[in-house]
């Protein structure tokens, strides 16, 4: 009987069914893809094709264009946002402020905020106009239309940026007050002035309004405005001096 001779067994190494060998991920490789595309994106998918100027009614749409460097953004919405987070105005007085907004790829919304130029007075043979706080925001030689005059008080001298300052600065207070009531009545006056009685007074064309002392102006000057188309056309005197709001008429005495 013949020997047996030794048997080695070797136990096969059996794949599991489903699962295949993973491939090698190149993750700069997909970096380097979508970082091309969103460039791509950025080119191409924001050209600017329309700015739309809102707010603004003193400055113009070129000059706020040339502030917010529209000719350095080479047409894309992206670059125009990005070159505008901070904006220098202080080149342009009148402005407060400009902010950047975009409305879709091709479109950028630019807010503009204006100095509200609430009255005006004459100093040193210029005009300089001032906001409700009396701050100087612009001294020039031309009148800008439709801000009225302050009448009967010295002003002293001031430079733009200081807060004016008059002989009486309560009657100041005063008139200031009623520039900043007319400017968010949007009721137009050439002069603001000062009666003989220490009250208050109106010139609007050939009307004069005669406000009285400086006690319920607010209500004063919201009648006027419902009266204005009334006055179209008339030269005469617009009592406002007794307001009382339970009377039922209000006297205007026409020129002779």
């Amino acid at each position: 009987m013949a020997d047996k001779g030794t048997e080695t067994v070797y136990k096969r190494q059996r794949k599991q069914p489903g699962k295949r060998k993973k491939k090698k991920r190149h993750p700069v490789l997909a970096f380097l893809i979508i970082l091309i595309v969103l460039v791509l994106v950025g080119v191409f998918g924001f050209q600017t094709k329309d700015i739309q100027i809102t707010g603004n009614e003193r400055v113009t749409d070129d000059k706020v264009k040339e502030l917010i460097q529209c000719d350095k953004s080479y047409g894309n919405t992206l670059i125009l946002w990005l070159i505008n987070r901070k904006i220098d105005i202080s080149s342009e007085p009148l402005l407060s402020g400009i902010r950047l907004s975009i409305e879709n790829p091709q479109k950028v919304v630019v807010h503009v905020r204006e100095q509200q130029l609430v009255a005006a007075v004459k100093n040193n043979d210029q005009y300089s106009y001032v906001n409700e706080k009396g701050r100087i925001i612009l001294t020039q030689d031309d009148k800008i239309p439709d801000i009225p005059m302050m009448d009967g008080i010295q002003i002293k001298s001031a430079e733009n940026g200081d807060v004016l300052t008059a002989n009486d600065d309560t009657v100041l207070d005063s008139i200031l007050n009623i520039a900043a009531l007319l400017n968010e009545e949007e009721i137009t006056a050439d002069t603001i002035g000062i009666t003989s009685d220490g009250g208050y007074d109106l010139v609007m064309g050939k009307v004069t309004v005669l406000l009285g002392k400086d006690i319920y102006m607010e209500e004063k000057l919201s009648e006027l405005k419902d009266l204005l188309p009334n006055l179209d056309g008339l030269s005469g005197t617009l009592h406002l001096e007794e307001y009382d709001s339970t009377k039922d008429s209000i006297i205007f005495t026409k020129d002779s």
